[in-house]
């Protein structure tokens, strides 16, 4: 019973994928990833950008000199 529960598992698994893929592939084709990536570049203005990096760099840098103190 429970190989039959595997299998199905793997099953939907293999169907995501190939769904997944298939809908890149239409996308890229049809020209929606470009729209989509132009839109998001524009909603995010260069000052929101910088805010988000800046505090992905903070984080880093926090999580480094606690790795360092806890040694």
């Amino acid at each position: 019973m429970n190989n039959q529960g595997g299998i199905m598992t793997s099953l939907l698994a293999v169907g995501a994928a190939g769904a997944a893929i298939y809908g890149i592939s239409r996308g890229i084709k049809n020209g929606t990833f470009q729209q989509l990536s132009q839109t998001v570049s524009n909603s995010l203005d260069n000052q929101a950008v910088e805010q988000i990096a800046n505090s992905v760099l903070g984080m880093n840098q926090n999580q480094s000199s606690q790795h360092r103190n806890n040694r």
